[in-house]
């Protein structure tokens, strides 16, 4: 029987009241070739409610994939009629430099985005490029999140490769997206030793069926990567600290429930709990809550 009287008020209520979740990996929009049943904002405000989720920061699917300008606006619109429920990364795609310029000149008059999302295994640009400089530079300035999917052995964005633009950008603020999935080791290290670097659950609590995946560079790599996932949490917050890991859950592919109950039966204290689900995000996020 598990111990915690937060994981006895999820399992009584589906939510807790004194555990919130804040949700640091979701996204807005269909996405081609997909069906995602959570897509549709008013299906996924409910999924919020039921989950206990406080608030999720989100880029959208068109941002990433499609028209960085056109989905970047539809982000903005979420945010403004929905300011008590989601916040956001504004998306940059390294093959628009001009595109981008101009999104950094005007980023603080954007309310309700907390930081930036880059995607770099799909955009097939290499984190540590000059291409993504303008960006980190502008992160580094002014102490700003940075949300960017990871992925083992990945070319484009591996666990080192983080760690290396980590380095180079001390007060910029990284989220590693999937931590780094297959490469557990490293991208916990990474975590641990550097202060700016974060891990994100996202889909860390899932052995993914890697030729089911949708595509990006990372595929040809991925038979040779780990995805083994049963104690990965225990593994993080012993390694690492439960201060470096914060919660995430790619909705609307993935389930919000899943990856809590993940934290909420994971063999750590009620205080790792607490600082996974809300309190680092709290932190990180500070009056943008």
């Amino acid at each position: 029987m598990n111990p915690s009287p937060i994981a006895q008020e999820y399992l009584d209520r589906g939510h807790s009241t004194t555990c919130p979740i804040i949700d640091m990996h979701g996204h807005v929009g269909p996405f081609y070739g997909c069906y995602l049943p959570s897509s549709p904002l008013d299906r996924m405000r409910s999924r919020l409610k039921r989950c206990g989720v406080q608030r999720i920061v989100c880029s959208h699917h068109s941002a990433l994939a499609c028209d960085v300008e056109r989905g970047n606006a539809l982000m903005k619109d979420v945010v403004t009629a929905h300011p008590d429920e989601f916040l956001a990364y504004w998306v940059i795609n390294p093959h628009y430099p001009e595109i981008t310029a101009r999104d950094l000149r005007a980023f603080h008059e954007q309310k309700g985005f907390v930081g930036l999302k880059f995607w770099p295994d799909y955009h097939l640009v290499p984190v540590n490029s000059p291409k993504y400089a303008p960006a980190l530079k502008f992160a580094d300035e002014h102490g700003l999140l940075v949300l960017v999917h990871t992925f083992g052995e990945s070319p484009f964005d591996a666990p080192h490769l983080l760690g290396e633009v980590a380095e180079r950008y001390p007060r910029a603020r990284l989220l590693m997206g999937h931590s780094g999935y297959g490469e557990w080791e490293k991208s916990v290290a990474i975590a641990r030793d550097l202060p700016n670097v974060y891990l994100d659950l996202t889909s860390v609590v899932q052995a993914l069926d890697f030729s089911q995946m949708p595509g990006g560079s990372l595929m040809p790599a991925a038979p040779s990567l780990s995805p083994h996932v049963n104690g990965l949490i225990e593994y993080m917050v012993e390694t690492a600290g439960s201060k470096k890991v914060v919660f995430g859950s790619d909705l609307p592919w993935y389930s919000q429930h899943y990856h809590a109950g993940a934290v909420l039966f994971a063999r750590i204290t009620d205080e790792a709990r607490h600082d996974i689900l809300h309190r680092n995000a709290e932190g990180l996020l500070g009056n943008q809550l």
